[in-house]
């Protein structure tokens, strides 16, 4: 009975040895590998428990890694990561195979152990570049670059780039990038840029899409900028830039320069922010703080002029007037029509088109929307741009005026129009004669193009 017992001691003892030792790991190490195929060659069957400091795969190989350098006339295939240069001919792949004859509980242990697959250095190929997790370095290659972890780094691709977190670098490509978290960096595609996170910094392309872009007025502020520049450019809350020639954001903290702007009108319910945005170009659905002026001009019997644009600093009260500052400012975009009804009135000059941007404030007495003294008078000052044709039949000669203006406008009834007076600079660019202007005060003459200067006057109506 004693030897039987003694004999169970022992057992225990060599078991709880057995258990107390520390597990060896399914890793080994390998100066180099030559391979035909994967599991051909000369790390055998378990080639993908082998980590390499050099590697040559004839066709393709697999390894658990490389260290410093790996080539594949087809493929290069990592179960683990890479820290080196991969070079094949049509794909490198990090995290192929990752939990290849693993249990449930051993793929749940390393998982919860913080295991990932990673690139750390620089892969080529032709086709396709694929890491299972996190990017560090720099991926080439004609097709598709594809991780679903950040990217610190370069990715360059014939057709497109994926992240599936954030990107802190540069995405180029043919036709997409997509950083799903964050772009921090600049992306540039022929076809359409996007992140689902934040823009800091700038997105080149026919399309580009950034959930929010940060600026001068992000809250909390920071000295990151988000800048697109494309032909559509979309955000859902945009206090950066975007120049295109259609521009489209919710909640507009930042400036749109285009064609076409559409925005959420401020003020916008909720909204704690003071600053709104500013939008430049002729046609801007949304649009707050409009007018229309009806004047004349050194030049022009009639001028009609109609604005649209964005109130900079109003709030969600009656009276919109600001809580801070003496004026209430709005950002506004003109377009202009200008005619001469009968022939030979003001210099010969028929009817003119034109755009111009101004900035109009509006003097604030109180917060209270019945106090008429709100907005009774009002200072603006802008510049205009204006093709002029002396004849009803459109003339392709150059024939462009550009003006710098400011007015004064009173009213005497708080729905009534105001009465206004304005003072400009103007530069008229042309070809052929000079118009017949009696306050000019010098002109300018190169080979065929003529300048004259003058200064001009307006009065009339703000409605």
């Amino acid at each position: 009975m004693n030897r039987v017992i003694f004999l169970l001691l022992t057992i225990c003892a060599v078991y709880g040895d057995l258990l107390s030792q520390p597990a060896k790991s399914r890793y080994k190490e390998r100066t180099f590998q030559l391979s035909f195929f994967s599991g051909i060659g000369t790390n055998g069957l378990e080639s993908g428990f082998y980590f390499n400091k050099f590697s040559l795969n004839l066709f393709g190989g697999l390894s658990a890694g490389s260290h410093h350098f790996e080539l594949g006339g087809i493929s290069n295939i990592n179960t683990n990561s890479s820290t080196g240069i991969q070079i094949a001919g049509l794909a490198n792949v990090i995290g192929s195979q990752a939990y290849f004859n693993l249990t449930d509980g051993e793929e749940l242990s390393i998982v919860n152990e913080g295991f990932s697959c990673n690139l750390k250095g620089i892969q080529f190929s032709g086709l396709l570049n694929f890491v299972r997790n996190n990017v560090e370095g720099i991926q080439l290659t004609g097709g598709f670059n594809f991780n679903n972890g950040y990217v610190h780094g370069f990715q360059l691709a014939g057709l497109g780039n994926m992240a599936g977190k954030q990107v802190f670098g540069v995405q180029m490509a043919g036709l997409y990038n997509i950083a799903i978290r964050g772009m921090t960096g600049s992306q540039a595609s022929l076809l359409f840029n996007y992140t689902y996170g934040e823009l800091s910094g700038l997105q080149l392309g026919t399309i580009n899409r950034a959930v929010q872009m940060e600026g001068k007025n992000s809250s909390p502020p920071g000295p990151d900028r988000g800048f697109q520049l494309g032909l559509v450019n979309v955000s859902s809350e945009m206090d950066g830039t975007q120049f295109g020639l259609i521009n489209i954001a919710r909640k507009v903290h930042g400036t749109q320069i285009g064609l076409i702007n559409i925005f959420k009108p401020s003020p916008y319910q909720g909204s704690s922010v003071p600053t709104y945005g500013t939008q430049v170009g002729p046609l801007n659905f949304g649009s707050s703080g409009v007018h229309t002026r009806l004047f004349t001009d050194e030049l022009f019997a009639t001028v009609l002029e109609r604005t649209t644009g964005n109130c900079q600093n109003c709030t969600y009260t009656p009276s919109q007037m600001p809580f801070t500052g003496r004026f209430k400012v709005v950002n506004q975009n003109a377009l202009i029509f200008a005619y001469n009804p009968f022939d030979g009135f003001r210099n010969q000059v028929k009817w003119g088109l034109g755009y111009g941007f101004m900035k109009v404030f509006y003097n604030k007495h109180s917060m209270i929307g019945a106090d008429t003294i709100n907005a009774r008078w009002f200072l603006s000052a802008g510049i205009r741009t204006l093709y002029l044709n002396r004849t009803k039949n459109f003339d392709p000669r150059l024939s462009l005026l550009h003006k710098i203006h400011a007015e004064f406008g009173l009213r005497r009834k708080k729905r009534g129009p105001h009465l206004f007076i304005g003072l400009s600079f103007n530069a008229y660019f042309h070809e052929g004669q000079d118009l017949n202007i009696g306050q000019e005060v010098f002109k300018t003459r190169e080979e065929s193009l003529n300048v004259q200067y003058w200064p001009g006057y307006s009065f009339g109506l703000h409605f």
